[in-house]
């Protein structure tokens, strides 16, 4: 797990990095409060936190009070290190924000177990997010998470003012393989055909279940016609690769894909643009099935 580390003195920093790499942890390293920031900011940021109280410009009980007030849902566990001592400073620390406290000069052995308390919470959080955004039989995203994902996406592709499609997707006659086959056996199905879309979909494409047999997949920086080839390299994919279930039996299936392009002066809203997408699957389901239908 990364650890990142502020702290002005350079020789506290070397000191924290060679402790906690030898602790297997890897060490990300920050001067002040700024450079603190930025690096929270970087994908895959790390979320556990070692900051000093006392730093030129920002202080760190001002960088606890200025990470608590992200409103991007990330979880930051935050031990504070300082000189001052007392129950004052724990409450001001603790109140500005940070979840652990540890006076200096401190015992490197109770550094030690306090990093590993705070891994174990940061990596307990992220499994209870894990569970609260993904579907549990597919393990794409659920409903929930996609839509929020969807709502980012709008508000990214009206500030960059960059294209942004979606597909709707519905597994045809999903209802006669469970009832030929069992639920068991539906349920095999889904996964595979969320595996097939994470192996043909591009790595920025987002996938999520709506419902039942119903998927919607987001297309960032994507035009329809760009969408379209997504769609149709998906549809043959599933078309072409049966499922496979658990006595060898093959189930053959088949997909419509309903996709829609969002329009800013058209689109009031995310329920509108959605609309368009689910209205061309409705097409594309009236038509035959087996097939891509694009928005207007």
């Amino acid at each position: 797990m990364d650890v990142l580390i502020v702290d002005d003195d350079a020789v506290t920093r070397l000191a924290l990095s060679a402790a906690l790499e030898e602790w297997s942890f890897v060490p990300i390293l920050a001067e002040n409060g700024d450079q603190a920031l930025k690096k929270l900011e970087a994908d895959n940021a790390p979320h556990l936190l070692v900051i000093d109280w006392s730093m030129p410009g920002m202080s760190g009980p001002e960088l606890c009070k200025t990470i608590r007030k992200r409103e991007d849902g990330q979880f930051f566990y935050i031990l504070m290190l300082t000189g001052k001592e007392g129950n004052e400073a724990i409450i001001e620390a603790m109140e500005a924000g940070a979840d652990d406290f540890l006076s200096k000069p401190f015992d490197h052995r109770v550094l030690k177990v306090r990093i590993a308390a705070g891994s174990r919470i940061v990596r307990l959080e992220q499994t209870l997010n894990q569970l609260a955004s993904r579907d549990a039989l597919t393990q794409c995203w659920n409903r929930r998470m996609i839509d929020e994902l969807f709502t980012n996406s709008i508000a990214e592709s009206t500030r960059k003012r960059s294209a942004f499609s979606i597909m709707v997707l519905d597994i045809d006659h999903f209802k006669a393989v469970n009832d030929t086959y069992g639920h068991a056996a539906g349920d095999v199905a889904l996964k595979h055909v969320v595996n097939i879309l994470n192996t043909n979909l591009r790595e920025y494409d987002q996938v999520g279940r709506y419902g039942g047999e119903e998927f919607v997949i987001l297309l960032p920086s994507t035009d329809v016609n760009e969408a379209w080839g997504v769609a149709e390299r998906v549809r043959s994919a599933i078309q072409f690769q049966p499922t496979v279930l658990n006595d060898d039996t093959k189930v053959d299936m088949t997909v419509s894909i309903g996709i829609a392009q969002f329009n800013r002066s058209r689109d009031i809203n995310q329920n509108a643009f959605f609309e368009r997408a689910d209205k061309a699957l409705y097409t594309a389901k009236q038509s035959g099935r087996n097939r891509i239908i694009c928005a207007d």
